[in-house]
């Protein structure tokens, strides 16, 4: 029970470094989406992962020329999977914003990230008290989406009828429904990281017979997955770059403190990971079904404050407001629900 409560806490700890992880992008001046986001991505997808490996697991490079071809394939086809989400994630948070970003992305990540662990690992549990709350959660958290997009679409009337009004109105915005189809789409890819890390319990269990701490086993998934994750990402940072001509922004007076909130925001990024894997194995088996829902929950509640701190929400309405609000809540005791569904197995 104890471990159980401890690798609780450390979910709630990695989704608030999660949450905060994009709050740089509002401060980050100069710079194009694909300077701070590629930034961002090698050094999350990359250089951390590998050397958190190279820190925590012993014998890394034997242990991963003796890993089998089928584990590389899953964990190179979830993270490609992956890296095509993080694309639709960051271009989601242009879109529509951070807490609504997250909160829709996140909130159908959570829901499909659980059902696919729990069907595939414990069927069994279906027809069950257990399964009868846990799919009662996940309804709880679709219901939360929906009334999150229906927010965000109040919300963008609202701006839109201030912008109208303005004598000389910004920039053409996206508009709701692309935004929306963006965030639904980061939302199913999502969560193909929890997958690498449901699927591939033989590397996991290869690292603990090498010696690795159970504590540190998660991050042989990481690493090769998120590697794989940044072939996508780069490929698409390398058509911006070309199309958008910003590539010599990297090097513009006055951005090299860039550099450093991209940094900042990697470090956010993987240790969140890091630290929900160490959860995940306090945890115990139900850990990808369990510990994935407090992890998104909390993520949520975390970007949505930094969306109203940062003014997202500024000129949205008190409706709108309101029903973030209810949404999050939604959200909220969504997760609750699937934990208890936790408690009765």
């Amino acid at each position: 029970m104890n471990s159980a409560f401890g690798g609780a806490l450390l979910s709630i700890l990695a989704g608030a470094l999660n949450g905060s992880f994009a709050a740089p992008t509002k401060i980050a001046r100069k710079w194009r989406w694909e300077n701070i986001w590629s930034v961002w991505a090698v050094w999350a997808m990359l250089i951390l992962p590998w050397a958190l490996v190279f820190v925590t697991i012993p014998h890394a490079i034997p242990f991963f020329e003796n890993t089998p071809a089928s584990q590389w394939s899953l964990l190179i086809l979830f993270g490609i999977g992956f890296g095509l989400a993080q694309i639709f994630f960051g271009l989601g948070i242009a879109a529509v914003g951070i807490a609504l970003n997250f909160a829709i992305a996140i909130g159908i990540s959570t829901a499909f990230g659980s059902i696919v662990p729990f069907l595939s690992q414990h069927a069994d549990k279906v027809f069950t008290s257990e399964g009868l709350f846990f799919f009662v959660g996940i309804l709880l958290m679709l219901a939360g989406i929906v009334v999150s997009a229906v927010a965000g679409r109040e919300k963008e009337r609202n701006l839109s009828m201030a912008i109208a009004k303005t004598p000389n109105p910004a920039e053409k915005r996206m508009s709701f429904a692309a935004g929306l189809t963006i965030c639904i789409l980061a939302g199913i890819g999502s969560p193909l990281g929890n997958f690498g890390a449901a699927f591939c319990t033989p590397t996991l269990h290869r690292a603990l017979q090498t010696g690795a701490s159970s504590v540190w086993q998660y991050n042989v998934i990481w690493a090769p997955l998120y590697t794989a994750s940044l072939v996508p990402y780069l490929i698409y940072c390398f058509y911006l770059w070309r199309k958008n001509r910003s590539f010599g922004l990297f090097g513009a007076a006055g951005t090299g403190v860039n550099w450093v909130y991209g940094f900042i925001m990697a470090a956010l990024w993987m240790g969140s990971s890091a630290i929900y894997g160490v959860a995940m194995a306090r945890i115990g088996k139900m850990g990808p079904v369990l510990g994935w829902p407090l992890f998104m929950s909390i993520i949520i509640v975390a970007s949505s404050a930094w969306g109203f701190i940062t003014g997202e929400w500024k000129g949205a309405g008190k409706k709108a407001v309101n029903s973030m609000i209810f949404a999050i809540a939604l959200l909220i005791i969504g997760f609750c629900t699937l934990a208890y569904s936790g408690t009765l197995g």
